[in-house]
Order: C-alpha cells, then sequence, then structure tokens
C-alpha cells in the first residue's frame, strides 16, 4: 500500500488495512503535543511508562521524568550517548537507565538521590527489580555488547555483581516479571528464575538470519505462566509451568509459533488478544547480500491477533517523518494504570492506541454520517459529552437529511428526536414549508395533548387544500378538531368551494366543518347532496325533521346503501314515530314508487297503528302479493278495506291460488273457486272441506257430478264425505261397472265411520229410553189429572222449575194441561208449543199433544236414513 508521507500533526490518520467499511477496533490519539519538550527538541531512543509517570530516553543522552498529565517534572543529561532502555518499578520511585557508554545509572525520583553504575561496554537493556523500592537487596540486571548478564545488587558490604550468563553474545533485550526474568541474546531466549538463581529454560530462534541484531527483540510477560516472544517476522508463544515437586524448577515449552509478513517491532496482550506494532518490510530486505545500505519505511501498522491467530484488525498508523525509521525505532508500551490503553513511542511522535468506548462508537458513525446508528447509540448511554448530545445529533441528521432531498425519512426521525422540544419540531415544520414539502412532515405531527401550536396545523391544512384536496379531507377527519381553528378552516373552504362546487372532497371538507362548527342544517343538506348517511344521523341529533320530509325517498336510499332490498329500519322507524313531521300521505307519495320502502313502511306502521291506512288497502295488497305473501291472506281475510276486484287481479297476476280461493268465495263465486280448487290446486281433502264450510247443497252436487267419471277422486270422496244423504246420494249414482283404484279401503272406511255413528246413536237411545219413558208417564198423568193455580202469571224469577202460574177462574172447570220441554229444561203449556187452547177438550188434541212431548223427549236417530245407505252399499 503506498501512502504518503504528510498527515496532520492534530490527529491520526489511519486506514483499516482489512476492510476500509468496517469500524476499527482501536482508538488512536496523537499526544505528542503533551511531552513537545522532549519530541520537538529531542529525538526519542528509550521510554518507559509506570502509573504516575512518562520516562523518555534520548540519543542526546538525556532523560525526562513526565507526570501523565504531560508535565515535566525534569530533565536530567544522565549519559554522553544514547539511552537504550528505561525500567521503573511498579511504586514508580526508582528508574534504572543504561547507554551505549556503559553507564547503568538509578535515579530515586522522590529523593533525586542516583546511583551509577560503569561497566565500560555499551549496555543495550536494562530490568529494576518491580520491587525494588520495598526490597533491601536493589537488584538490577543489565546486559549489552560485552556478551554477560550481571545482576547488580546492594549486600551488607556494599554493592557486588553477579555474571548470570556469559558467552550468550549480545544482549539485546531484558524484561523483569515478579520473580521470571527473561533475556534475548544471539543465541536464544533465556528464563531465569530469581527465587532458585538459575536459568530454567531457553527458547531456540526458529531460524538462524544474518544481520539479525537489525531486529529488535520483543518480550512480554502476559502472566507467570505464559511468555510472549517477538522477533524479526515470528511470535512464539512460550508455556512456563511450575513443578509440583519441592525444589523442581519450571518447565520451559512452546506452544506456538506464528510467522507474519512484515517485522515485529513490537507487542504484548489487549485484553485476550496479541496486538502486534509491525514495520513493514520483507526480513530479506535486510539480510539479503545485495541490500541496500537503508531501507526507505513506510508507515506502520498496529494489528491485533487473536489467540488462534486470526487477525481482527490492521490500522495503517499515520506519522511524520517515518521514511528514515528503522524496526529498532518503535517501541509498544502498555500503561500499567490503564489496562485498555498502549502507547507507540517514535522518535519523534508518540500516539495512544486505546479499546473504543460508547463515544468513540457514535463518533465513528457520525464521521461516516451514519446519524441513526448515532443517536440510538447515544440514547443508551449514561455519560454523553454535550456535543453528542441527541437534540445536536438530532439536528445534524435531520440536515443532513434534507440536504440530501430525504424528505419523509427527516419527517420520520423528527418525533423521535424532538418529542420533548416541541418547539424545534415546529422549526423543522417551517424548514419542510420552505422547501415545499409539508405534505411529507404532515404525516407526523403530533395528534395527542402535546402537540404544536394551531398555526402548523392550519398551514398544514390550507396546503393540502390547495394542493391535495382528497387528503385535505382525510386529514380533517382524522386530526381532532382542537388543533385547529375550525371557523377559520371553514371560511377558507368555503371560498375553495365556491370557485369548485362539483369537489365532492371539498363538499365532505365543508360538511365536517359545518357539523364541528355548530351549523347543521347547511351540512345536513350538504351530505344529503353527497349521499352520505351522516346526514340521516343529523336529523336525528338536530331534529331537522321539516328538512327530512323533503327528501324521504333519498333519505332511505341513503340509509340503503342505494339498495332497497337492505332497507335501514331507524329511518323507517322515524318516519312511523313522528307522524306529525312526516304525514303518511305525504311519505307514501314520496316512496310509492319503490315497493320495497312502501312495504317496510306499511309493516311497521301497522305495528304502531294496527288496523289504519284502510284507504291505501288496495295498495297494500300491491305490496304484499309482491313481497310477503303470507301478510297478504292474513290482510285478505282480517281486513275488508280493499277492492275484491283488484284482490282478484292481483292474485291472478301472482297466481296466489289459495289466497284467490278465499277473495272468490268473497265474491260468492264458490262455485269458481271450488273448481279451482280441484283444478288447479289438485286437492280433493281441501274441495271436500271446502263444501263442508260452506254449507251448500248445490256445491255438494257440484263435487259429486265432478267426480263421477272419476276413480281416484270418487274414492277420495267416499272417505271423506262425511254425511249420510251426500253419501247416500254419491253411491247410488256411481256408474255400474265402474273400476275403483282402493274401492274395498274407500268403503270400508265409510261403512266404519257410518257404523260408528250408529253404534252411536243407538247407545245414546240406550242411555235416555228409560227416562223418556218415566217422563212420558209423568207427563200423560198429569194431564189427564191436572191442578188448581190460585196465582196470577209472575216473572220468570217466581217460577219454580219452568212451572208458570195461571188463573183458571175465568175459565172451564176442565184442567189445562202442562208439558215438559226439554230442550229448554222448563215446564210450558200447551199454547206455547203451537196449539189451540180452545181445541184442547178433546181425548185426540190431548193424545196428540203427549205424542209430541214424547217425539221431543226421543233423539233423533233417522235410522230410516242409516239403513237406505246400508240397503243401497249391499245392492
Amino acid at each position: 500500500m503506498s501512502v504518503s508521507e504528510t498527515s496532520s500533526e492534530s490527529e491520526i490518520d489511519y486506514l483499516t488495512s482489512s476492510d476500509e467499511d468496517e469500524e476499527p477496533k482501536l482508538n488512536y490519539e496523537r499526544i505528542t503535543e503533551k511531552f513537545q519538550g522532549c519530541f520537538l527538541n529531542d529525538s526519542i531512543s528509550a521510554c518507559a511508562i509506570s502509573k504516575e509517570h512518562f520516562l523518555f530516553g534520548s540519543h542526546n543522552g538525556a532523560v525526562y521524568i513526565y507526570t501523565r498529565k504531560g508535565v515535566l517534572l525534569r530533565k536530567m543529561i544522565l549519559h554522553v550517548a544514547t539511552v537504550t532502555s528505561l525500567s521503573v518499578d511498579l511504586e514508580s520511585e526508582n528508574l534504572a537507565s543504561c547507554s551505549i557508554d556503559g553507564k547503568l545509572i538509578v535515579y530515586n525520583i522522590s529523593s533525586k538521590e542516583t546511583s551509577v553504575y560503569d561497566f565500560k561496554r555499551p549496555l543495550l537493556s536494562v530490568a529494576i527489580d518491580p520491587y525494588y523500592s520495598t526490597r533491601s537487596s536493589r537488584q538490577i540486571i543489565c546486559g549489552g555488547r560485552a556478551g554477560k548478564v550481571i545482576l547488580s545488587e546492594k549486600g551488607w558490604l556494599g554493592s557486588r555483581d553477579i555474571v548470570l550468563q556469559t558467552d550468550c553474545g549480545i544482549v539485546y533485550k531484558i524484561d523483569w516479571y515478579k520473580s521470571y526474568v527473561a533475556w534475548a541474546t544471539d543465541t536464544g531466549v533465556y528464563i531465569y528464575s530469581n527465587e532458585y538463581g538459575k536459568i530454567f529454560g531457553t527458547v531456540d530462534y526458529p531460524k538462524k538470519l544474518p544481520n539479525q541484531e537489525v531486529f529488535p527483540y520483543q518480550l512480554y510477560w502476559q502472566s507467570e505462566s505464559r511468555l510472549i516472544i517477538g522477533w524479526a517476522d515470528q511470535i512464539s508463544i512460550v508455556s512456563i509451568q511450575r513443578s509440583s515437586q519441592p525444589n523442581e524448577l519450571p518447565k520451559v515449552s512452546v506452544q506456538a509459533v506464528l510467522e507474519i509478513d512484515s517485522i515485529v517491532s513490537g507487542i504484548m496482550m489487549f485484553g485476550f488478544n496479541i496486538l502486534v506494532l509491525t514495520y513493514i518490510a520483507e526480513v530479506e530486505d535486510f539480510t539479503s547480500s545485495s541490500r541496500r545500505k537503508r531501507v526507505d519505511a513506510v508507515r506502520p501498522e498496529l494489528r491485533l491477533i487473536d489467540t488462534s491467530f486470526q487477525e481482527l484488525a490492521g490500522d495503517v498508523i499515520g506519522l511524520t517523518n517515518y521514511s528514515r525509521l528503522q524496526p529498532s525505532d518503535y517501541h509498544l508500551i502498555p500503561d500499567p494504570a490503564m489496562k485498555d490503553h498502549s502507547y507507540m513511542v517514535f522518535p519523534n511522535d508518540i500516539i495512544c492506541a486505546r479499546e473504543r468506548n460508547e463515544i468513540d462508537h457514535v463518533l465513528y458513525l457520525v464521521s461516516r454520517e451514519d446519524y441513526a446508528e448515532a443517536i440510538s447509540a447515544v440514547e443508551t448511554m449514561k455519560d454523553v459529552p454535550p456535543e453528542l448530545q441527541v437534540s445536536e445529533l438530532g439536528k445534524k441528521y435531520v440536515s443532513h437529511l434534507i440536504e440530501n432531498k430525504q424528505y419523509r425519512r427527516a419527517a420520520l426521525v423528527i418525533p423521535g428526536l424532538y418529542s420533548n422540544n416541541l418547539d424545534g419540531w415546529e422549526q423543522w415544520v417551517f424548514v419542510f414549508a420552505d422547501h415545499n414539502r409539508l405534505e411529507d412532515v404532515a404525516e407526523y405531527l403530533p395528534l395527542g395533548d402535546d402537540h404544536l401550536s394551531p398555526v402548523i396545523y392550519e398551514m398544514t391544512l390550507a396546503n393540502y387544500m390547495a394542493f391535495n384536496e382528497q387528503k385535505f379531507n382525510e386529514k380533517l377527519h382524522s386530526w381532532p378538531t382542537h388543533l385547529y381553528s375550525v371557523s377559520t378552516i371553514r371560511k377558507a373552504t368555503e371560498k375553495k368551494y365556491e370557485q369548485v362546487p362539483e369537489s365532492r372532497f371539498l363538499a365532505d371538507s365543508l360538511a365536517f366543518l359545518y357539523v364541528n362548527d355548530n351549523m347543521p342544517v347547511e351540512a345536513f343538506w350538504l351530505y344529503l347532496k353527497l349521499n352520505k348517511k351522516e346526514c340521516i344521523d343529523l336529523v336525528f341529533q338536530h331534529n331537522l325533521y321539516d328538512e327530512a320530509k323533503q327528501s324521504i325517498l333519498q333519505l332511505l336510499l341513503i340509509s340503503a346503501d342505494g339498495n332497497p332490498e337492505n332497507v335501514s329500519p331507524k329511518v323507517i322507524n322515524m318516519l312511523v314515530q313522528h307522524v306529525h313531521s312526516f304525514p303518511p300521505k305525504e311519505v307514501i307519495r314520496q316512496i310509492e314508487s319503490v315497493k320495497r320502502f312502501l312495504y317496510a313502511y306499511f309493516c311497521s306502521y301497522e305495528v304502531m297503528f294496527p288496523n289504519s291506512l284502510i284507504e291505501f288497502g288496495d295498495l297494500k295488497v300491491d305490496v304484499f302479493a309482491e313481497f310477503d305473501r303470507p301478510r297478504l291472506f292474513e290482510f285478505l281475510m282480517n281486513t275488508q278495506c280493499y277492492s275484491l276486484g283488484h284482490a282478484y287481479n292481483v292474485c291472478v297476476k301472482y297466481r296466489y291460488l289459495d289466497e284467490l280461493v278465499y277473495v272468490l268465495g268473497r265474491m260468492g263465486n264458490n262455485k269458481d273457486a271450488l273448481m279451482l280448487i280441484i283444478n288447479e290446486l289438485s286437492d280433493i281433502g281441501r274441495a271436500i272441506r271446502y263444501v263442508k264450510e260452506q254449507g251448500d247443497k248445490d256445491l255438494w252436487e257440484d263435487l259429486i257430478s265432478y267426480s263421477l267419471d272419476k276413480p281416484d277422486f270418487i274414492c277420495t270422496l267416499l272417505e271423506n264425505i262425511g254425511s249420510d244423504e251426500n253419501a247416500h246420494n254419491l253411491i247410488t249414482r256411481i256408474p255400474k261397472g265402474m273400476k275403483l283404484p282402493h274401492a274395498k279401503d274407500s268403503l270400508s272406511k265409510l261403512l266404519s265411520d257410518h257404523q260408528l255413528q250408529v253404534f252411536l246413536h243407538l247407545g245414546c237411545h240406550n242411555l235416555f229410553e228409560e227416562e223418556a219413558a218415566q217422563k212420558v208417564k209423568a207427563l200423560h198423568s198429569d194431564q189427564n189429572n191436572g191442578f188448581q193455580i190460585d196465582k196470577q202469571i209472575v216473572s220468570g224469577e217466581d217460577n219454580v222449575n219452568g212451572l208458570v202460574n195461571f188463573d183458571y177462574s175465568n175459565l172451564s172447570e176442565e184442567p189445562l194441561p202442562f208439558v215438559f220441554d226439554i230442550k229448554t229444561n222448563e215446564f210450558k203449556s200447551i199454547t206455547s208449543l203451537g196449539y189451540d187452547v180452545q181445541t184442547l177438550t178433546s181425548d185426540d188434541e190431548f193424545r196428540d199433544a203427549a205424542s209430541h212431548a214424547r217425539n221431543r223427549l226421543k233423539p233423533d236417530l233417522a235410522m230410516s236414513s242409516k239403513l237406505s245407505i246400508l240397503m243401497a252399499l249391499k245392492r
């Protein structure tokens, strides 16, 4: 990748090497200005960071001590040559530095005491005991080109040097962690136990390279059980396992070796991942015999590698004056005070790399103009800087959308951003108006208790009225009327409607505004014009019966949605219940053309006012015949307020035969009715019942005559004829030789019926025969003897058991007979029975009277008729 050398002095320019669209895993900040006293005026060669200080060594032999806030505490010229290494204890009290001049200097930061060790040979690395301030041994380990690793400490007799290893070649790097010390030499990496005072492990380099001193050695202790080694283009993971046996040294093993495509210039753990500062070059660029004297560098990369050696991120670091730098000029230092921070130190630059936090994520989203995600992220944060408040991001977001003409999306996000800032919301509405895009924001205006000022809604409605009448109508019906001035919008709509009177949307809108501005009559006429059911509701709500009286048929059609089959009971009942406002004659006149409405009106009116509207009887016959045949029959039978001729014509029209039979009967055309039953209905049983009901002998004669040439008819007639006389007449007139189907069954039923009647008559005769004989004897005795009556004829109340008293003083001495009438259950005189009193002196008259009385007491058996039937059947 070719990258120019220029970069900003105030911020880091980085590129994601794997995917430029992916958010970086780390955040970078150039902090050179905090330490400008050393970086601007000197060239840094070594550095160390403690919990309280930043410490730098330069190529000029100077050592700088800064607070973490960037305050320079001291600048000391401790060496006369390049400072090659710095080491500070955990308490940040003592600093050890070594130099090419062969000196090792320990400086107490608090007391400013200095201890100098001169080894006469160039030193390349030093490591101070992490617990130097708390231990009396004051141990320091250093090494360099002398090929020795020397431990310096204080004893009872003063300082002493202990050689830990010799003949190991150049000592490049020493790192002390708790009781373990690791150092890198020409022959490999050695691990020393300060507890046992022995070297217990060696890690050989995977390969030998010429000129290998060019490659810086990197040692990083992740823990007492894990050491990470970086050298050339390789990374090794070393495991240290303590023995369970006492006094047995730990065991060392290499767990993994990773080879990368660049040179390792710094290494450390960053959480659970490995952070590698790489010098972008091939190893062969430094080891080849034909290589140039100096390799021109490109910008370094900081790579994040997981434990499975997969690269998670690779960022190119922006530096100044990087082209002449070498792998040993890069340093990657962990921060013991802030575990998620690390520092890349270069001769003239220092850059902080830290794990990205929520604010970094939001800033990244803002930089990519992904404001929606940025706002969502901010809403979940607890501590938000002022420049990242939702209100600020919201302004940028909406402005960005409007600038890109994404008006609908901008309108969509405003409610969420300004739900608690109605003034800000209103300002954006005016912005939309300036862009002639009010229709976009109108869909999202607040309609609840927390709403904008009325002018916003009125402005929006006016815009719709001018450009989209349908939307104007929709918004009027969906928006609460308290959001705007109904009177103001009504007046504007009236003017518009005068210009466009054919617009249904404007008419409906104006009617709605009339209703809400307490002008129901005007609203009624508009809704009626539009054929909308709201006009019916207005009639009921405001008693607009006078207005409705003029348009009854239209109201009914509106209520039925234009289909008379769906007639509304609500309007029909209104017409019936308010007869004073809707006279029946007027109602019938208007709706007569729609028979379905007329039928519903007649039915409802009859419920409330039975047997009324008699002057419209023929009209009722018409509508009942068309829509309700059962009601027609009921009407024909129960009322007489109709023309029989009209009813006859209607029944003929619809072929309502049952009704026609009834009408013919009422007209006196019984014979026609009978023929209709026989010929059209083919119901013999009904014909017989009809003849019986009429009690007309001529009808019986017609029926019998009609049946004589129809065997089936004769059989049915035999089974149902009933009367003795009629049965006798029928049987005697059946042509001889005619074959009757089911004759046996029909005659059996006839004989059975008549035999039953004979038994009934005989039974009744037997029941009363003895009683009748006794009565006759008593009557005869009374008539012969007579008795004297002294009282005058009195009223019925003084009569006892029907006995009537007469005064016979002026009559002859012959007693006047009385008889007992069983029909009236009382005694009566002979005269009351139609006999002349003057003629009752002869025995013949008395005998006739007695005979007549006996006949009145006997049941009428009519046995001669029954016997005649049986004799006829026998023949």
